[in-house]
């Protein structure tokens, strides 16, 4: 070739083959070295001496063994990247391949013409417009291709190394497939602009008179030659032998005339020639030949192109060694440069081709791109749509949600996902430009709805609750708390001023902080070590009263110790279960001695099986100073048992307060009484109890429980105990009317009657004359003589629930709802009492979903006899019992209407304990319960009279 003078006709050769070499020649009769590697970009030149055919063969990404060993190399394959990468590559070569060579072959597996080949053809036609025709005459130079960058525009044709099987094998078959081919390529190719009239814009040449599609059908290209061996084989063995021949000549001779066995005659002969020269003459190279023959003529563009053809877009037909040096810059422009590192150019028309070429053939991501930001346009204009004025993560989550469907039905490939990035992104900041909700959970758990940038001085949810006031009389409206001030003070306190019955009612003052100082604050608690901290504070209180309360106590307990006639084995068993009950001055045991049956149970060992037993003893801790003198008194009340009733001892009263205890009637009678309590004893007792260990700095966070220090207060009471009127207002015949307490489900608003008997005893020396009037006196012995010397003692007790749509129903037991009088039977109250009660419960009201009622006031009638019902309830919620959070404990009026109400919310020192959001039937007692045995019995002080009262020390007994 280095010595050939004469001018080359340039072939490219190029497409795809499944061979393990990748080897496209085979139907020119040439074929690469054995020992020859395929890779992408390498080009193999053929040359045929004799011939201006100069051959190269283009190996490219379309070649299957190409495409396995790249393949091969990736360490993770991502099918969208891979792909793009190997089309790049292809551009490249082809790219090349249009500007070195004369006539372009283009090389097909399948017998049908592949319309994806069209796409590959407006990219390489975008990017030689767009790009390639911008610095490839500028680097190439004026006087190396005359200036336009390539020998001419390539004629193209197209080799099909396959032909149909369902196809004739004979010559106008053939041909009519071929040109049934060659029309719809035309067809294509004129469609898409790849060929068009101008030789300048067209990227491909098709002649017009020239047939430009081949089909190889005769030829096998790629033989088995393990096949062909076995049919060799096959045919020696089935060869006749000579014997048979000459009887085949024997019978020849036989016919009448030469020829006469002859199935055919001239003409089929001569049409079996004419196929075999069609078979002979039907392959590439003579094919070829014809389009090299115009090129060497002059005549390669005439009838490619209608409009004339210019001088200047003549085909060039150069010899090798100007050709070479063409394909060499080419080659280093159009492939070489690309693959080396950190590669610049002056020319930023070819700098951009080396950086962005890839990017520019990428037409899917652009196609999925545009989707993408069409779906995203259409899920921010939904979400914009549909979102409110002002609304919080749960909803702008769930708009989010619906906006990204709506890109999703849009938006699809690459792009989807970082779509989807960039709609949570754009969604978030307009809900954050001036549209996001406050969103503080109030206690029940329900956001703030006011906007989070605006200053707001109160939280507000927009949930609505009806409940009802302290005496419930009045019902109102209240909104979702935030706060446990809002909670359990802040709405009473604003009902209280709008109910006629509440600014009348007397009310029990609980003990609240009362700060020294501006500079107070909230008690810190140590999670791990809380007893720890509480029982040191505990510890410190009651070490230095303790000895001092006993031997105040020590000569009461000697002067009582005669009066024990009971048994040594009753004194023992009643000291035991005392040391059992806690708050408690009298060991108490169950009767039934009423006319329903209802009984005033023990309170010590019901409630030590529903209290945990950490809490029972920091209990027995927070009372030592009390418990050491209601132990003395409880010891020397052991006596005066009689028959089948409570016994009550009347005792002196040098200071106007009469201190007794009421035993309770249960299964086995006890007869007891107590020991007088001297006015100084307790005087010396109270300030122990109630104002030494007061902290005026540090408050209590949240609501007294069994486990805070006794040096601790809440800011504000959570508790609220009135006298609502006297005991003649409930009648239990009509139960509660609608207008004194409002909101009672039909057949629940009735409180259960529980009764006990009890007898009196008159003390051994009576009180001086003196310290009573005489009129006083005598009324007090006629009350006593009217019912003899036994005193019968009616309470009436409700447990009532509430629910958030404001139904109120008392319970008849802890799992049942009161449905009217028939339900309250003999025994009805000893189950509420005796028992622990849940503090949540479903409301029997009817509604959508299921409400969950919530214990919040317990209703108390005490009864006409000279004494006082004691409280002392315990609520155990989680890991903590509240109490009322008093030293003292409230004691109750006779002959009056008591309401206790409870805790709207229950809080700890570090939790808020949320209620539960449902409860199973078997499961209520989870979300909390109120302890059994709340209520405790002392006589009445003359001095009190009905007025409301204090437990300041004196001995009681529990129910």
């Amino acid at each position: 070739l280095a010595k050939l003078k004469d001018s080359l006709v340039i072939v490219g050769v190029i497409g795809r083959s499944n061979c393990p070499q990748a080897n496209k020649m085979c139907a020119f009769d040439m074929e690469p070295d054995i020992c020859t590697t395929p890779e992408d970009g390498q080009i193999q030149c053929y040359y045929k001496p004799g011939t201006n055919t100069l051959l190269l063969h283009f190996l490219t990404t379309q070649d299957e063994a190409v495409m396995t060993e790249l393949l091969l190399q990736q360490t993770s394959v991502q099918f969208d990247n891979f792909y793009e990468q190997m089309r790049c590559r292809f551009v490249r070569s082809m790219l090349l391949a249009l500007h070195a060579c004369h006539i372009l072959v283009y090389v097909e597996t399948s017998p049908t013409f592949d319309a994806s080949l069209v796409t590959l053809f407006e990219l390489l036609k975008f990017v030689r417009e767009q790009q390639v025709q911008e610095f490839l005459p500028q680097l190439l130079g004026e006087n190396m291709l005359g200036g336009r960058g390539r020998l001419c525009t390539p004629r193209m044709l197209f080799l099909f190394e396959n032909y149909p099987p369902e196809e004739e094998l004979t010559r106008e078959a053939i041909s009519a497939y071929e040109f049934s081919t060659e029309d719809c390529i035309y067809d294509l190719l004129r469609q898409h602009n790849i060929v068009t009239d101008n030789p300048r814009s067209s990227l491909l040449a098709l002649p017009n008179n020239k047939q430009y599609v081949f089909f190889n059908a005769f030829e096998q290209l790629r033989p088995d030659q393990l096949m062909n061996a076995i049919e060799q084989l096959q045919q020696t063995m089935l060869k006749p032998d000579a014997k048979e021949e000459e009887e085949d000549l024997d019978i020849l001779d036989l016919a009448p005339f030469e020829g006469f066995v002859k199935p055919y005659g001239m003409d089929y002969e001569a049409q079996e020639n004419e196929e075999e020269l069609y078979r002979e003459q039907h392959n590439m190279w003579p094919f070829l030949q014809r389009h090299v023959q115009d090129a060497l003529d002059g005549y390669f563009d005439e009838g490619s192109f209608k409009e004339l053809v210019q001088p200047t877009t003549q085909t060039q037909l150069l010899c090798y060694e100007d050709w070479h040096k063409c394909m060499a810059s080419l080659h280093q422009l159009l492939l070489a440069n690309v693959n080396v590192e950190g590669y610049s150019s002056s020319n930023v028309e070819y700098q951009c081709y080396l950086n962005n070429l890839e990017k520019s053939l990428n037409y899917e991501r652009k196609f999925w791109s545009q989707l993408s930001e069409l779906g995203l346009k259409k899920g921010i204009s939904s979400y914009k749509h549909a979102a409110p004025a002002i609304y919080g993560s749960a909803t702008h989550q769930q708009l989010l949600a619906e906006a990204s469907l709506v890109l999703e039905d849009e938006g699809r490939g690459p792009y989807a996902e970082a779509a989807l990035a960039k709609l949570s992104e754009v969604c978030a900041k307009y809900w954050q430009d001036g549209r996001q909700q406050c969103e503080q959970l109030s206690l029940r758990g329900n956001p703030c709805t006011q906007p989070k940038e605006q200053p707001h001085d109160k939280h507000c949810s927009g949930v609505v609750h009806i409940s009802s006031c302290n005496c419930g009389r009045t019902q109102g409206r209240r909104e979702d708390p935030f706060t446990l001030r809002q909670a359990n003070y802040e709405y009473y306190e604003h009902m209280a001023s709008m109910c006629n019955l509440c600014v009348k009612v007397k009310k029990f003052q609980f003990p609240v902080f009362a700060p020294s100082s501006n500079d107070y604050r909230a008690a810190a608690f140590e999670a791990a070590f809380p007893r720890l901290l509480q029982s040191k504070c505990r510890d410190e209180a009651t070490a230095a009263t303790a000895e001092e309360v006993q031997e105040q106590l020590q000569s009461a307990q000697e002067a009582a110790q005669h009066e024990q006639e009971q048994e040594e084995q009753l004194a023992a068993e009643q000291a035991k279960q005392h040391s059992l009950n806690n708050y408690c001055s009298q060991p108490l045991s169950a009767t039934y001695g009423s006319d329903l049956n209802m009984s005033i149970a023990g309170f010590g060992d019901s409630l030590r099986e529903a209290e945990v037993e950490d809490s029972t003893e920091i209990s027995s801790q927070l009372c030592s100073s009390l418990g050491t003198q209601l132990s003395t008194h409880s010891l020397s009340s052991q006596s005066n048992s009689t028959g089948s009733e409570l016994v009550l001892q009347l005792k002196h009263d040098n200071s106007n307060a009469t201190n007794t205890a009421i035993a309770n009637a249960a299964v086995n009678d006890v007869c007891l009484s107590a020991t007088p309590t001297s006015h100084e004893e307790q005087q010396q007792q109270q300030p122990l109890l109630t104002n030494e260990l007061v902290s005026t700095t540090e408050y209590l966070p949240g609501l007294v429980h069994m486990c805070s220090g006794c040096e601790l207060l809440p800011l504000f009471p959570s508790w609220s105990l009135a006298c609502v009127g006297p005991s003649s207002i409930y009648s239990h015949n009509t139960g509660l009317q609608e207008h004194f307490q409002s909101g009672f489900l039909s057949g629940a608003n009735f409180l259960l009657p529980w009764d006990v008997h009890v007898r009196l005893v008159q003390p051994h020396k009576p009180p001086p004359q003196a310290q009573l009037h005489p009129q006083q006196l005598q009324k007090k012995a006629q009350r006593y003589r009217k019912q003899g010397d036994r005193l019968a003692l009616k309470i009436f007790v409700g447990f009532e629930y509430e629910c958030s749509r404001g139904h109120r129903f008392m319970m008849c037991s802890p799992d049942r709802v009161l449905r009217g009088g028939a339900d309250i039977e003999r025994d009805t109250c000893i189950k509420v009492v005796n028992n622990n009660m849940p503090l949540y419960f479903p409301c029997p009201c009817r509604g959508q979903s299921t409400f969950l009622a919530q214990l919040m006031r317990i209703h108390v009638v005490t009864p006409k006899a000279p004494v006082n019902i004691i409280l002392d309830p315990k609520v155990l919620v989680g890991k903590y019992t509240f109490t009322l959070g008093c030293n003292i404990l409230p004691r109750l009026s006779q002959s009056a209407y008591w309401i206790l109400r409870l805790p709207n919310v229950y809080q700890g020192d570090d939790e808020l304990i949320a209620p539960p959001q449902k409860l199973e039937p078997d499961e209520m007692m989870l979300g909390g319960c109120l302890l059994a045995c709340m209520f405790g019995i002392a006589e009445t002080d003359v001095a009190d009279g009905n007025e409301v009262g204090q437990l300041a020390g004196l001995p009681f007994t529990r129910l």
